[in-house]
């Protein structure tokens, strides 16, 4: 019961610090808000971590998202410093992309659970992936965001990892409802499949407020910050539900 209610606390702590890091980032990045934010992205790691603890889940799949999460943590440290250095930039792009790299590993092993002879992608979702990065490409032209040519490369990399990730994280609650694999179908989507949406949706704002000139428009920074935190605590809870070696 300690454990559970440590858990509850973590996530009440998460809704108060998030609005205090956005409170103290704006106008602009300073010491504070990194303190902050840090605080916060250290929270979603030990809700993984208390998951992990309260789950007894010591699989493959908790492991891989704790890795995901942590390599979050490098990435929030390094994007939140304040300069134009864009190696800086390049640290903190790799970190995430290395995290989603992480999350479909940990999808894969959890799909791979269920069916044994599932090869790592099926055809279908070749040209799914493809479609979301369409979409991405889409959005980015009609918002006019543009990145300088150094990083269109590893933001476009990016773009198709995370697409990967979210077709992953889809083809496994999809699958478990389809054949009512799994006791928890409900909180799987909750978790598993909402953390990965919502992941996505606050790539695509990051996007706006780092390329597009929007880094002023307060509102959007909120839908960012506040997606991408519920998502990694959701992704973390998923520990909860899904076991897989």
């Amino acid at each position: 019961m300690f454990w559970k209610i440590l858990f509850i606390l973590v996530v009440a702590a998460e809704c108060v610090f998030v609005p205090l890091f956005l409170k103290f980032s704006w106008p602009k990045k300073c010491t504070k808000s990194l303190i902050y934010k840090m605080v916060c992205s250290t929270l979603f790691i030990v809700a993984g971590l208390l998951a992990m603890k309260i789950a007894r889940n010591h699989t493959a799949y908790a492991s891989l998202i704790l890795w995901g999460l942590a390599l979050g943590w490098v990435g929030d440290l390094f994007l939140h410093i304040n300069t134009d250095k864009i190696w800086v930039f390049g640290i903190g792009l790799f970190a995430f992309l290395g995290g989603h790299i992480c999350y479909i590993a940990a999808f894969q092993r959890a799909i791979r659970d269920t069916y044994p002879q599932y090869r790592f992608f099926r055809w279908y979702e070749i040209p799914l992936i493809l479609l979301i990065v369409g979409l991405f490409a889409l959005y980015a032209w009609r918002k006019q965001i543009k990145a300088k040519l150094i990083m269109a490369i590893p933001v476009a990399l990016y773009a198709l990892t995370i697409s990967a990730m979210l077709v992953k994280a889809l083809r496994y609650c999809f699958g478990q409802w389809w054949w009512g694999l799994h006791d928890y179908i409900p909180m799987l989507f909750v978790t598993v499949g909402l953390g990965a949406i919502l992941f996505v949706l606050s790539d695509a704002s990051l996007g706006l407020i780092l390329f597009a000139g929007k880094d002023k428009n307060r509102p959007l920074k909120w839908f960012n910050i506040g997606t991408y935190y519920a998502a990694q605590i959701l992704l973390a809870s998923s520990i909860f539900f899904v076991y897989a070696n």
